[in-house]
């Protein structure tokens, strides 16, 4: 899941990306005012997807690098580190932290913790800033089917998989696989064709890429690495749920029956 710009410091991987610009707010009636008020620009990109795999163990950091080109030919970059764990029954911790520049080599503050649990079908996403954790439905799959290369449903373009071998990273055997998506004119409104590329290094022994490299041109360069990866169980206390946050349920009726 994903990365936040944190309003006004420009902080930014998994919450909408808010940019708003640090103007000091003051009270102005609508007949004096110059304009009404402005909304702001919210992008979210999503990072490393983790399956809840069973008896395949894990902690390990995700450091995430994010490059937009400007109009004027210059860049921004922002970038974040957070932990991540895994245990033996396929339960999932993830912290989520805000973007920044510099954000890979220092600290950032932390917009969620998630707590996924595949036996018990929940998800706790847990809100610093509310002292709140909001329980989910959870339903992910450990198991994934990816997309046949050729023509995209709809005629909208054309989807390419290219082999790139075996390497080793963090001492763990990975497949390398680059994809080219190709989008047609006028499929997202595009006047030109469109393509995206990705570039995937995937461990199957922990059923997660330990690296990924995405072009595109809408988006810019983003880049999610995975370091300091230790094939242990995590200690059980990273399940915790933190202290005195209040608990809303916004699981359906409908829902907790679909999940059991």
């Amino acid at each position: 899941m994903g990365v936040t710009v944190k309003p006004i410091h420009l902080l930014s991987v998994l919450a909408p990306a808010i940019l708003v610009l640090p103007f000091a707010l003051g009270q102005q009636s609508p007949q004096d005012a110059p304009h009404a008020p402005d909304g702001g620009t919210m992008e979210r990109i999503n990072n490393i997807d983790i399956p809840p795999l069973a008896n395949a163990p894990f902690t390990a950091t995700v450091t995430a690098e994010w490059t937009r080109k400007l109009e004027d030919g210059g860049t921004i970059t922002t970038s974040n580190h957070r932990k991540v764990a895994r245990d033996s029954s396929g339960r999932i911790f993830q912290e989520r932290r805000y973007l920044a520049q510099g954000g890979d080599k220092n600290t950032t503050p932390i917009s969620e913790l998630d707590f996924s649990d595949p036996n018990l079908h929940e998800l706790y996403i847990c809100f610093p800033n509310l002292h709140v954790c909001r329980l989910h439905n959870y339903s992910a799959a450990a198991e994934f089917r990816l997309p046949q290369p050729g023509e995209l449903p709809g005629r909208h373009g054309n989807l390419t998989r290219e082999d790139l071998g075996i390497n080793t990273l963090e001492g763990i055997e990975v497949v390398g696989t680059r994809e080219t998506v190709t989008l047609n004119p006028n499929t997202v409104g595009n006047s030109q064709p469109l393509s995206v590329i990705k570039e995937f290094w995937y461990s199957p022994q922990l059923g997660i890429n330990l690296l990924v490299k995405r072009v595109d041109p809408r988006h810019g360069t983003q880049i999610f690495s995975v370091s300091d990866v230790k094939l242990t169980p995590p200690t059980p206390g990273i399940f915790q749920l933190p202290q005195g946050y209040a608990i809303q349920d916004m699981r359906t009726q409908a829902g907790q029956q679909a999940a059991r």
